[in-house]
Formats: C-alpha cells, structure tokens, sequence
C-alpha cells in the first residue's frame, strides 16, 4: 500500500514541473503602474492608440510598450507621439523682507512695510504677494553710548576761615565720583555774649563736576514676510501617444496523430490514479483471503 501511495505522488510532482512556465506571468514594473488617459481602436486600418500624460520631468521610457493580442489580432508598437500641454502653472510663493527703523513702533513699522507687492521671480511667476503681520520680527540693530557732564553743590558752613586747604576735594554723588571745580565764600559775623570779641565765620558753596555715561538704542531691524500666489504660463504635462499596429495571429497547426503533452499528463495522471487504486484493492483482497485460509485451516 505504501509502494503504491509512493508511485501516485511522484507521478503528480513530475507533472507539476512539466507545466510551461508561461502559465504564470505576473504584469511587473514601472511601466504596469501607468495608465492610458485614453484608448482609440481603428479597426480598419488595424491600429490602437493609447494616449499617456507625463510629468515633463517624467522619463517616457516608463511608457508601456509591449506587444499583446486582441480579437485574433497581433499588436505591436509601431511609432510614439509627442506633444507638449501648455498650461497655467500655480505655486505659493514666500518672500522676505528686511527694513531699517529708528524705533519699533507698529505705526512706524506699517509706514516701512506695504501691506502688498508685484512680484516676478526669475522663472517667470508673476503674482501679488501680501503682508503676514503675525511674521514680523524686530531686533536691536546695536547700542552706542554718549557722555555728558553733571554738577553738584555742597555748602559747608561756621568755618573759621576762608581757607580751601581742608574741603574735600571729591564727592560721590549717585554713584559717581565728582571733583571740586569752584568755591565761593560767605561771611557772617558772630556775637559772643559773654566776650565782647566778635568774630567773622565763613560758609564754602563748592561746586562738583563729573561725567554721565549713558547707553542708547542705535536703531532696529524689522524682518517680515510676504506670502501669495504666483502664476505663469508653461508646460504643464507631455502627452505620448504610443501607436500600435496588429496583424492576423496564423491559426494553430491541426492536432497530431500522438496526443500532446497536456493531454498525455492528465492522461497519465488518471491512469496512475487509477491503477494506484487497484493496487490497493487488489492487496487488501489478498490479505482477507489469506485471512480466511489460515482461519479455515485453524478450524479443521
């Protein structure tokens, strides 16, 4: 029984491998993925056209191109058109645009910036572009510094003399240091009631001077953008369209006497099917009758 399982499947495994291989033939690569925007059959004069639109960076080698059979007709591609679509080309387009101010007020900004602009760009787009107000950005252009001179006054008075020698020649006043630059001298008389000397006593007004150094902003740049559409004309596709003409398909050579190959392989197949199966009925009608031989000679 196992012999006979045996011969069955190597004979279905050695019919497997016979089968041609063109019975499979998957549609692969870049040329099944494009489609015809259009199809034309002239039956007369046996042609097909099938008319294709490319990106004008695509490459037309990706184009379809094999020959196929149609209603017992052979086609073979037999020339490739080329025409250029013209159209109206959009994009969005963003400029920037950089101006100087003395101040970051929005009025002052807004009077720098108007609010639209016509612009053409080096390829041929032409089109309005608009003021983003929320892109404005504005930053400090530098700092410059300016120095000026500031006085102060100190009075010193009930001197005994009008002598300069013990003023103080320095003060610091707001954190900066000032130097004595003038003294002018007042004069009182003082009346001692218990002496009858009087005597003259003196004020000091002096007057400081130092320097103030200040910082300052020297002015802003204020970079904004300007977004639109912009439009031209151009190519916008490259229509193909790929020609195909057909011939008749010869008809096929009448059958030979010996069958061919796909009949003789089922054939075959259904013969070994067949004959496998006798096999096993054969054996195990063998093994019952040997069975009732040894059950029978038992028994006597």
């Amino acid at each position: 029984m196992k012999k006979a399982c045996s011969l069955v499947v190597s004979a279905l495994l050695i019919a497997a491998l016979a089968l041609p291989a063109s019975a499979a033939s998957p549609v692969s690569g870049e040329a099944a993925a494009i489609l015809p925007i259009d199809v034309t059959l002239d039956q007369e004069a046996l042609e097909i056209r099938k008319v294709y639109e490319l990106p004008p960076s695509a490459d037309p080698e990706a184009l379809p191109r094999e020959g196929f059979d149609r209603d017992g007709y052979h086609y073979e591609c037999s020339d490739i058109l080329r025409e250029v679509v013209m159209g109206d080309e959009t994009q969005t387009l963003t400029q920037t645009e950089t101006v100087e101010s003395k101040n970051k007020e929005m009025e002052t900004l807004l009077a720098l910036l108007p609010q639209e602009k016509l612009v053409t760009t080096e390829d041929g787009f032409e089109g309005t572009l608009y003021l983003n107000l929320n892109s404005l950005r504005t930053e400090v252009t530098g700092y410059g510094s300016s120095s000026k001179t500031v006085r102060a006054t100190r009075t010193y008075p009930n001197l005994s003399s009008a002598d300069a020698t013990h003023l103080p020649k320095t003060i610091s006043d707001g954190g900066r240091t000032m130097t004595l630059q003038n003294v002018e001298w007042q004069t009182d008389n003082t009346y001692n009631a218990d002496d009858y000397e009087i005597g003259d006593r003196f004020t000091a007004i002096c007057t400081y001077s130092g320097s103030q150094t200040s910082s300052y902003v020297k002015g802003y740049t204020t970079t904004a953008e300007y977004t639109g559409e912009v439009h031209r004309l151009g190519t916008t596709a490259i229509r193909y369209t790929v020609i195909f003409n057909g011939a008749p398909i010869p008809p096929e050579d009448p059958p030979s006497k010996l069958p061919s190959a796909a009949v003789m392989i089922p054939a075959g197949l259904a013969v070994l099917a067949a004959g496998g199966g006798g096999v096993y009925f054969w054996m195990k009608r063998k093994e019952r009758r040997d069975y009732e031989a040894r059950t029978d000679g038992g028994s006597d």
